[in-house]
């Protein structure tokens, strides 16, 4: 079996913690247990109890963590057969579940898709407009997938862009929801870790004026009230982004799937438009509220027996975008 030195390893698990995860929490962690094979766990310290109380999105955000350590592990040649237990819901030591073991062995060849780990963004603002050879692609692209559904156009980005406000309105009314968000949200410079997870000012594309308006704002009763004076919409609303997006890509996967596997794959569709230089913004809110899956499953055709899983707006990547992560040691646990 193949043996893993320390800083190998924690050089494989930054790589892999290049993925995308719920609210940029990075949930993932690794270690080895005594027989060699490689771990994926879970912090729970890092599970979001309001945003996602069953722990969904934490199993997803950990298996985009694992499909970006097969890759890593492949382009070094390593081959792994992996093991997902998710259902288990075992918590093999204090404060950490069990998502995934690997057993590494065998050789692998590098997936085309580890070359865009880099160059896979989120962007939060307005897209610049979009090249008929860059739609042509992106249409191309998603008729050769068969968990992706593309709306554009604008009647179709209009119907999102006014569901979507809608719906994140109605989240937004959660107190516990936005304290939160709020314990998240990276909104000044000065915070202890502004450059190592959750989103940040450049993240949420906000000033430094913006970021502490919107920590006083979501962070106190100022929300209730400006909602009372139908204020709240106005506040959250995104439908100038929605309506820029060369796209809005909804991601379905099938009902059973485990949350592990459903984030494999999801990884592999963030990274499958990034090679056409495109990037995105998850408005999650559309298939975490069940009344606005249903609109969009029906509005677009969500084939039976597949779940919502999100839909990000997509666009041309702006330049000078950097990615915020946990620095490699804190992400790889030592006995």
């Amino acid at each position: 079996m193949t043996q893993l030195d320390l800083s190998t390893f924690q050089t494989l698990a930054a790589e892999a913690n290049r993925a995308p995860s719920v609210h940029n929490t990075q949930p993932a962690r690794f270690a080895m247990d005594e027989t060699g094979r490689l771990l994926v766990l879970a912090d729970l310290s890092r599970h979001l109890a309001v945003g996602d109380p069953t722990g969904r999105d934490m199993g997803l955000s950990c298996g985009t963590a694992l499909e970006g350590m097969v890759m890593a592990l492949a382009n070094r040649g390593l081959g792994a057969s992996v093991e997902d237990c998710w259902a288990q819901d075992l918590e093999v030591r204090a404060g950490y579940r069990l998502a995934a073991r690997l057993t590494l062995g065998g050789e692998a060849k590098a997936s085309d898709l580890s070359a865009y780990a880099e160059k896979r963004f989120t962007w939060r603002g307005a897209f610049s407009p979009t090249t008929a050879e860059i739609r042509m692609a992106l249409d191309g692209w998603v008729a050769q997938q068969d968990d992706v559904i593309s709306a554009s156009g604008p009647e179709a980005l209009s119907f999102v862009a006014t569901l979507n406000d809608e719906t994140s309105l109605g989240i937004m009314r959660d107190r516990a929801f936005r304290d939160e968000l709020v314990s998240w949200m990276r909104l000044s410079p000065g915070h202890p870790n502004y450059a190592t997870d959750g989103p940040n000012l450049e993240a949420l594309h906000m000033d430094r004026l913006e970021g502490a308006l919107a920590g006083k704002v979501l962070a106190s009763p100022l929300f209730d009230i400006a909602d009372r004076l139908r204020l709240g919409k106005a506040m959250v609303s995104e439908a100038a982004k929605t309506l820029s997006a060369t796209a809005c890509l909804l991601f379905h996967r099938p009902f059973d799937e485990s949350p592990v596997t459903t984030g494999r794959a999801f990884y592999r569709f963030w990274l499958g438009f990034s090679r056409l230089r495109l990037a995105g913004w998850p408005m999650a809110s559309l298939a975490d509220m069940p009344e606005a899956a249903e609109a969009m499953g029906q509005r677009f055709a969500v084939p039976s027996g597949h779940r919502l899983i999100n839909v990000l707006r997509v666009g041309p990547t702006p330049a000078g975008m950097a990615k915020y992560r946990l620095p490699a040691p804190e992400l790889v646990l030592m006995d």
